[in-house]
């Protein structure tokens, strides 16, 4: 059966850009007929003591890239910051704010690195234009080896105070890399760096998943030459067994207590949605059909379960509460669909669909199954959908360059960017919580 198929096939397996700029900027730029609601803020280049130059621009860069990726802001082009700023000095009195307030931003950005011993400290300031009053002060500090922390702390802060929904600068996403043939699992920042592999089992491990803490990852791996699951724990680096039932054993989803999961088991003769305790024990089986039912996904409140069933023909999503009661289906597009995971939010629901005359393209739909639109574009292969933390973006795995690379739209601008470009082969991404 297709569903059956496809969760084989994941187990082995696995613009708009800145708009022309307005020379007065407070007005909202108006592009077919559409007009550009993003907030003009400023944010230039961090200052520093002396020998930390290039740390200072790299924690810019990483601010830029936070605000501008979230559709809410439009960020100052550096040629039209005003002609005389030629950097900030440790004393934030000192800026020019009349100079600023003449480019129409509405908020400044404004740092400072210093360093002590093997430690980074910075000042973290956020200045609201129209009143040059401070909305935003942190003296914030890490080693000198994470610089991008505070940077992304700072911007997640900015978001917050601005739109009420903290950014996603400290998450993680996880995913399984390699070459053919062997497959570990990775963690990595949200936008790339700091790659690290978090398992070396020299077989095929795929479809990790962060559990809601993002203190512990569940992963099918051929480690034990069967298809089992596993679950991988950050603070020990130790893996230890999840399910190692006769058969398929794939597809685990987190409960948001970070208690249970659900999964995919074909022990009683048949694929079906089982529950279990995050140690393995107390499995309870939710669906009691003929057909396949696979990928299963809680909602954020734990209260109900999206999965993929072929119990109407082709597969396509449906919904359960989660004691396995009140099965209904919610895609109805056309096609067949498959690998559907909350946001966070509990608005909406993403997932893949096949149809007829295109490849495998990412949707989402409200999670009544009303308003199903597609994100992505006919290019190449776009597989395995997950949310940022704060419901604003989706990842994807896709080929669109030529190889499994992870990508990731803003769904309030429907501006799509590759998220990292590590030079391997990248399947099957999980998007963690913020960091503490």
């Amino acid at each position: 059966m297709k569903s059956l198929r496809l969760a084989l096939v994941l187990a082995l397996l696995s613009t708009c850009g800145l708009a022309a700029w307005a020379q007065d900027a407070a007005v909202r730029i108006r592009t077919d007929a559409v007009v550009d609601t993003r907030i003009p803020i400023a944010v230039p280049s961090f200052g520093c003591t002396p020998g930390l130059e290039a740390i200072a621009k790299e924690m810019t860069e990483v601010v830029r890239f936070d605000l501008e990726i979230t559709g809410l802001f439009l960020i100052l082009p550096t040629e039209h910051q005003p002609a005389s700023f030629t950097g900030f000095t440790d004393d934030p009195t000192k800026i020019d704010f009349d100079a600023w307030r003449a480019t129409k931003m509405e908020h400044l950005t404004y740092g400072y690195v210093t360093e002590e011993g093997d430690k980074l400290t910075v000042q973290c300031r956020l200045f609201d234009m129209v009143s040059t009053t401070q909305e935003i002060g942190q003296l914030l500090s890490a080693e000198r080896k994470y610089p991008r922390l505070i940077a992304h702390r700072f911007s997640q802060e900015i978001i917050r105070l601005i739109d009420g929904v903290a950014g996603i600068g400290t998450s993680e996403i996880c995913f399984s890399a390699g070459a053919s043939g062997t497959k570990e699992i990775y963690v990595a920042d949200y936008d790339g760096a700091n790659m690290t592999q978090v398992t070396n089992h020299k077989s095929i491990s795929i479809g990790p998943r962060f559990s809601p803490d993002g203190r512990r990852i569940a992963y099918l791996s051929y480690k034990d030459r069967y298809p089992f699951l596993y679950v991988f724990d950050r603070s020990t680096g130790k893996s230890t067994p999840l399910s190692k039932h006769v058969g398929l054993n794939a597809s685990p989803a987190w409960a948001p207590d970070a208690k249970t999961l659900a999964l995919t088991l074909s022990k009683d003769g048949n694929t079906e949605i089982y529950v279990t305790n995050a140690d393995g024990s107390n499995s309870k089986r939710l669906t009691q059909d003929r057909a396949s039912d696979t990928s299963p996904s809680f909602s954020p409140d734990g209260h109900q379960i999206a999965f993929v069933s072929d119990r109407s023909g082709r597969p396509q999503i449906f919904a359960m509460n989660a004691d396995g009661s009140n099965v209904r289906r919610l895609s109805y597009q056309g096609g067949s669909s498959y690998d559907p995971v909350w946001s966070p939010d509990g608005k909406s629901i993403a997932y893949v669909a096949e149809r007829p005359g295109d490849g495998l393209e990412i949707y989402v739909m409200d999670a009544d199954g009303k308003n199903s639109r597609r994100l992505t574009d006919s290019q190449g292969s776009n597989e395995s959908p997950t949310w940022s933390a704060d419901s604003r973006h989706v990842a994807f795995a896709s080929t669109r360059s030529g190889k499994s690379e992870i990508w990731a739209i803003t769904l309030a601008t429907g501006q799509w960017f590759r998220l990292m470009s590590l030079g391997i082969s990248c399947q099957g991404p999980s998007w963690g919580p913020r960091a503490n």
